[in-house]
């Protein structure tokens, strides 16, 4: 058994590229520094004065269609400048300072301006980041090398939740403190990221809207059932307050980074063996079962109110994760040209990111009603996306 896994990790290591593995350590330490953060984000933000349920959503939904309208942008950037590293690194760069920042906040509405510039140093990167991970590796092993590099940031994830309960729980630092170390380390991924070669190519002299006439028709309708999903995909911030407000005292506190750090096990955990197995048996197949399995998870989270719920409800949640994640963004990579790779991926991310924003804004506003409907709304449209991108494909091959 030793033997079969040693050749496993030997076969998958050929796999990975060098570019890849390296981007794969800027996000294992970018994600550390930002989850260290995101663990104790909802409940720092409902500290804040005039803040609540609402302000929780908002800024969900406002960081997401951030990164995601400007992903578009900056995709289309990279395509027509032919270069992808300078605004990448600009990409983690920003968010560091802006992190540190987040600290001294004493309102939500400093808050609210402090994670939108975060955001837009995301948006400014993701794009060109997956397209120059596209371009390092073969389509035959892409999910591999997408799942590798969420598998890495995920890894991040785990450390950072880990971490932040360490210091909350046991050294007893304020959640200020925990935010300002978190942007501190953030720093510390421009390191490896500097080692990283960029991939040159022709500049592209067309404008943004003729890069998004030359993407397949293909492309445009699985990604309007991504899309949708993306509506049901509400801020996980919702999944912590569900447990913070089953508890009293240190325990609401403590418990969601616990939770946290389940879900971030779990997904790094499952993210690169999912990858290969969308290299086998397609990127759609797993892309089903991921928005499945999250419709289930939603619909659990409606009657959880105890931790015997919480800890597989959770595990599940990452688990969805692991199958949708990184797996989406290989299967635009995919569908799209190698020459508008960029745009491809840069329109999916601002799709993802309005339907984010909608999706968060209304599961802030059900939770001002009732808790339990913010988690019956994800389960039913995930299940309505289940359906929408298993048909696009039938419509798909009818036309064909």
């Amino acid at each position: 058994m030793d033997v079969k896994c040693y050749n496993l990790a030997m076969k998958l290591s050929v796999q990975i590229s060098r570019t890849v593995f390296l981007l794969g350590i800027v996000s294992l330490l970018n994600d550390l520094a930002g989850e260290l953060i995101m663990a104790v984000l909802p409940v720092f933000l409902i500290s804040l004065p005039g803040s609540g349920g609402w302000v929780v959503g908002l800024i969900g939904g406002l960081e997401d269609a951030t990164k995601s309208l400007l992903s578009l942008v900056f995709g289309n950037l990279a395509d027509r400048s032919g270069r992808k590293k300078p605004l990448v690194f600009l990409g983690y760069l920003i968010p560091s300072v802006f992190r540190i920042a987040l600290a001294f906040s004493t309102h939500w509405a400093m808050a609210l301006v402090f994670r939108v510039l975060d955001r837009v140093g995301k948006g400014m990167r993701t794009a060109p980041r997956d397209a120059l991970i596209a371009d390092a590796v073969t389509a035959s092993t892409r999910g591999a090398n997408f799942g590798f590099h969420r598998a890495m940031d995920t890894a991040g994830a785990l450390l950072g939740s880990l971490l932040a309960f360490v210091f909350f729980w046991w050294l007893h630092l304020p959640l200020t403190g925990i935010i300002l170390v978190g942007g501190l380390i953030s720093l510390a991924s421009l390191i490896p990221l500097s080692f990283v070669s960029d991939t040159v190519s022709a500049a592209q002299r067309k404008k943004l809207f003729d890069g998004l006439r030359e993407l397949p028709t293909t492309f445009y309708l699985h990604l309007v059932g991504m899309t949708l999903f993306a509506l049901a995909n509400f801020s996980y911030m919702f999944f912590l307050l569900k447990v913070n407000a089953a508890y009293t005292d240190k325990l609401a506190v403590g418990l969601p980074i616990a939770m946290y750090v389940l879900y971030n096990f779990t997904y790094t955990f499952l993210a690169l063996p999912v990858g290969v197995l969308s290299d086998r048996i397609g990127r759609r197949a797993v892309l089903l079962m991921g928005y499945l399995l999250f419709g289930v998870t939603s619909l659990g989270f409606a009657f959880a109110q105890s931790l015997e719920f919480f800890v597989p409800l959770f595990a599940f949640y990452g688990v969805a994760y692991a199958f949708i994640e990184s797996n989406q963004r290989a299967f635009v990579a995919d569908l799209a040209p190698a020459e508008r790779r960029g745009t491809a991926l840069g329109l999916f991310h601002m799709c993802i990111g309005l339907a984010s924003l909608l999706g968060s804004s209304l599961a802030g506003i059900l939770w001002g009603v009732d808790p339990s409907l913010t988690f019956f709304y994800g389960a039913a449209l995930s299940g309505v996306s289940v359906v929408l991108l298993a048909l696009s494909q039938i419509f798909w091959y009818n036309r064909a």
